[in-house]
């Protein structure tokens, strides 16, 4: 049985993938006129299939890793998952100035930048860190 952090990790974690899926489906036609304006990706013949694919791709490395972390115990993909949050909030003021002033987009990516932040807070407790030792003493969720 996973410990609660874990089992709190898991649904903060899913819920901020969701979001971000769904904001990413909000801001696709804004996406698909930058990628129309780009004059080398219609060279290439890249067209809004690149965005699709993009989004489809980064959902699963999302998923993969989440995987890893919620039912794997990987402490590899625990750091990544750091690392790679600590990148998109470096990366935030620059992808909301893409988004536009105000607006839901904008509100929705703080939403899941925080929602992932506090996600991973939760790899740290005291039962996280024994559960990814190895350790199942302690662990009373289930979900």
């Amino acid at each position: 049985m996973r410990p609660a952090s874990i089992v709190t990790f898991d649904r903060l974690y899913l819920v901020a993938t969701g979001l971000g899926l769904v904001n990413s489906f909000m801001s696709i036609e804004r996406l698909q006129a930058r990628i129309e304006a780009m004059p080398q990706f219609r060279a290439i013949g890249l067209g809004s299939g690149v965005i699709y694919a993009s989004i489809a791709a980064g959902a699963a490395i999302s998923l993969l890793l989440w995987f890893a972390v919620a039912y794997k115990r990987s402490a590899l993909a625990k750091w990544i998952l750091v690392a790679f949050t600590a990148l998109a909030i470096l990366n935030l003021p620059s992808a909301l100035r893409q988004l536009g002033s105000g607006g839901l987009g904008v509100l929705v990516s703080v939403a899941v930048e925080a929602l992932r932040i506090v996600a991973l807070t939760f790899l740290f407790r005291a039962d996280a860190k024994a559960w990814f030792a190895g350790s199942d003493l302690g662990t009373d969720a289930d979900a």
